[in-house]
């Protein structure tokens, strides 16, 4: 079984695509997938031997070395053209979003995405609209006192405007995730009040990102 966090990127998941996991860590995402049949095949990559032999332990004991191909990568760089030409879908996840941008800008595809960034969320957001990526889904979970977020995205080369939360699926976890970011603005906003150095287009960012999250949790308000 997948925990919480996990859970809401497989649900994520283009069905009856092979998939691609990026930093697979233990592989549990990948091999979960391929047994449900959510996925007929799945490549899982990693940067180090460490986390690849731990995913390859992972693959034997679920008798998956069939279905499942590891294979040391930094990013998708080191993917073969016509293994990468095969893949349906890329999962992201479980790094800065610094990092899933960096993998993004190295190699350019137009496969679906699945991004799960653990910080610099609106960075990486802000990233994808003016590099030319549609946000066709966005969700949420909460697993203890965190909250996740993951979207499913694919580039077809339009540039947008920058839109914090764009394909959010509205339901309660949506709701808490804002609560809890706008108490991390706030604190970011008064930390910047109380030093003399201000980092001006900072500070106009979070402003902005304040002003998006009390309008969403306004209307939410208004339409209780």
């Amino acid at each position: 079984m997948l925990d919480t966090r996990l859970s809401m990127i497989y649900n994520l998941l283009p069905e009856g695509e092979i998939l691609c996991d990026v930093g697979t860590d233990h592989c549990k995402l990948a091999v979960y997938a391929v047994k449900q049949g959510r996925v007929p095949a799945a490549l899982a990559t990693d940067l180090r031997p460490g986390p690849l032999a731990a995913a390859r332990k992972t693959v034997e004991a679920h008798k998956m070395a069939d279905k499942i191909q590891l294979m040391l990568s930094d990013g998708f760089l080191n993917i073969p053209q016509r293994l990468f030409d095969k893949i349906g879908c890329f999962v992201i996840a479980g790094m800065g979003g610094e990092l899933i941008e960096s993998i993004l800008s190295r190699r350019l595809t137009d496969k679906r995405l699945v991004l799960q960034p653990m910080s610099a969320v609106y960075e990486l957001e802000r990233y994808l609209s003016q590099n030319g990526y549609a946000v066709e889904k966005r969700v949420f979970c909460r697993d203890g006192d965190k909250m996740y977020t993951a979207m499913l995205c694919r580039r077809d080369g339009k540039a947008r405007e920058f839109c914090p939360f764009y394909g959010a699926v509205r339901d309660e976890n949506f709701y808490l995730y804002l609560e809890k970011e706008l108490l991390r603005v706030r604190k970011a906003l008064d930390g910047m009040h109380r030093s003399d150095n201000i980092d001006t287009e900072r500070k106009r960012a979070l402003e902005l990102l304040e002003k998006i999250i009390t309008s969403n949790m306004t209307e939410r308000k208004n339409e209780n």
